[in-house]
Parts: C-alpha cells; sequence; structure tokens
C-alpha cells in the first residue's frame, strides 16, 4: 500500500483512535487485534450475521514511518492502553460505512450490558461493573459513546456518559435525527427512523438465532443530510439508494445509501456454537428498538 493512500480518518467518534482510511476512502484500516481478526475471518461462516458486519478486506502491514505520521496528524486522540493483543504494524482492512455521504451524522451505540470479555479477570470485571455503574447500558442494555452531526463537532463522550435514562432520548437521540428534519424535512426524518428500525429489527431478527457473543461492540448508525440525495431516491434514480450493504453481497452495485446500520467493534467478538443466543444483547436491542419506535411516535 502505498503512503500516499493513508491518512487518518475523519469521522471517528469513539474508541481509540489510530484509525486509518486507505483506498480512496472506501477502506478503513484499524490496528489488528487478533480477536476482532478472528471474529471477521470466521464470519464467513455465519452469513446472516455477516451481513450486518462491515466487509472484511484482509489485512495489510504499514511501514513504521507511516504509522507514526498518522499519530503525529491524528485530530482524533489516540489511546491504545487496555488493548490486548494488538499488532503494532499489521491491520485489518474493513469496509468504509461513511464512504459516499454527503453530510453524514454518525452514533455510536454501545450494546449489551455485559462489557467484559469471557475471560476477564476477577478484577477487570470489577472495574468494568463500577464503571458502568449508573450509566444506562445497566438498565436499557445500550448507551451512546459517540455522536456527530452534520458539519458539526463531536458530543462530548464524558457528557453522552453522564446521560439518564430520560435524556439519553431528549438530548442523545432525538439531537441525533433533528439535522433530518431542519435540513432536508420532516418527512426525511420519519424516512430515516422507520428505515434505521426496520434494519435492527431485521438485525435482531438474525441475532436471535445466533450463537455468538460481542462484549463491547456498538452499532454504527449513519445517515446523509441531503435533500438532493432524497429527491433522487424518491425519484427513483438507481445512483441512491435506501439502506447501505455489504459490497460482498450486493457485487458492483454503485448506488450510494442514504443511511447505513452495522455492528462494529469486535475486540471481544466470539462465535459460541451451542451456547445459545445472548440475552443480554438482545435485551439492548429490543430496548433500542422500543425507544425508537417512541421517537418515531412523537412520544419526545
Amino acid at each position: 500500500m502505498e503512503d500516499a493512500e493513508v491518512s487518518e480518518f475523519q469521522h471517528q467518534i469513539h474508541g481509540h483512535g489510530g484509525i486509518l482510511g486507505a483506498g480512496e476512502g472506501k477502506v478503513l484500516l484499524k490496528q489488528l487485534i487478533e480477536r476482532e481478526h478472528k471474529f471477521y475471518k470466521e464470519s464467513v461462516n455465519h452469513p446472516l450475521v455477516k451481513s450486518f458486519l462491515a466487509d472484511y478486506h484482509g489485512t495489510v502491514k504499514l511501514k513504521s514511518e507511516i504509522i507514526e505520521r498518522a499519530a503525529r496528524d491524528a485530530t482524533f486522540p489516540v489511546d491504545l492502553s487496555g488493548i490486548e493483543t494488538r499488532s503494532a504494524d499489521t491491520y485489518i482492512c474493513l469496509e468504509n460505512l461513511v464512504h459516499g455521504f454527503e453530510n453524514p451524522c454518525i452514533a455510536d451505540i454501545k450494546m449489551g450490558k455485559q462489557m467484559y470479555d469471557l475471560d476477564a479477570t476477577p478484577e477487570k470485571r470489577a472495574t468494568m461493573e463500577a464503571k458502568m455503574k449508573g450509566r444506562t447500558i445497566v438498565h436499557i442494555g445500550f448507551s451512546i459513546s459517540g455522536i456527530r452531526r452534520a458539519g458539526e463537532p463531536r458530543f462530548d463522550r464524558h457528557e453522552l456518559h453522564k446521560l439518564s435514562l430520560k435524556t439519553i432520548i431528549t438530548e442523545g437521540l432525538v439531537p441525533f435525527f433533528e439535522p433530518a428534519e431542519s435540513a432536508v424535512s420532516a418527512e426525511y426524518r420519519r424516512f430515516i427512523i422507520e428505515q434505521f428500525i426496520a434494519e435492527i429489527v431485521s438485525y435482531r431478527d438474525v441475532i436471535r438465532k445466533s450463537e455468538t457473543r460481542m462484549f463491547s461492540s456498538s452499532l454504527l448508525l449513519v445517515y446523509d443530510v441531503s435533500r438532493d440525495k432524497y429527491k433522487k431516491y424518491l425519484a427513483g434514480d438507481k445512483s441512491v439508494c435506501a439502506v447501505g450493504r455489504p459490497q460482498s453481497s450486493t457485487g458492483n452495485n454503485k448506488a450510494y445509501p442514504l443511511l447505513n446500520m452495522r455492528a462494529i467493534d469486535f475486540g471481544h467478538g466470539h462465535w459460541l456454537p451451542g451456547e445459545g443466543p445472548d440475552e443480554q444483547y438482545l435485551f439492548g436491542l429490543d430496548n433500542f428498538i422500543r425507544i425508537l419506535r417512541e421517537i418515531l411516535n412523537g412520544e419526545y
């Protein structure tokens, strides 16, 4: 991979930083974590779940000078402490879920009640439980880790962590959807929320039949604030589609989506045949769907 192809990914809103963009913006480079790498490689055996993940394109080794330059120029803080078995120079290559969006609004929704892994020590479990105490994730199985609205700075992550069962809706999710109405139309806002609900319901139904654990993973929600793009979609223009799909499942479809919803971040992900579905994860999905429906119905 040529040096000029690699640069900082400009749309990161949560995490440890250090994510890079490549391939004319179509690919993300994320420092390899063995467990996450294994999860993506084995996802080929679970095609229904895989259809809700970013496409995996293998791995690449980067020269130390590229990595050092990226860290020096980073605008998102890089903090790789606490990440086990990460590689110093090897990156996994993933589909960039924001590629093709003109003015993206992005939300990172941390999903599931359990944030520590199966092999976590008692000390690690106690630390994570204390860290999560008082956060919405304990009560409804999800929290907001990051939000960025089109053309605006990221929401302060420390303030997001303080959100209550009420304010996660009124100061988190409701504001996330506001640009759809203010910059496009009320109809578009409704359309976007309806599409997200439909996607997450489909994803939940797949997870109910899957035997996987995705501790501390997220759902990434992206929608475009574009009046022209929505008009094209309504007019039947084939260059625009409603929801993005992995290229592996759509072939050479060149249509640009109005929104994307995928599961991300599998540093603590496992495929566990025989263990049944993850009820704590499903608990979070059910509550997230319920609250999105309440927002759609004007209850907030």
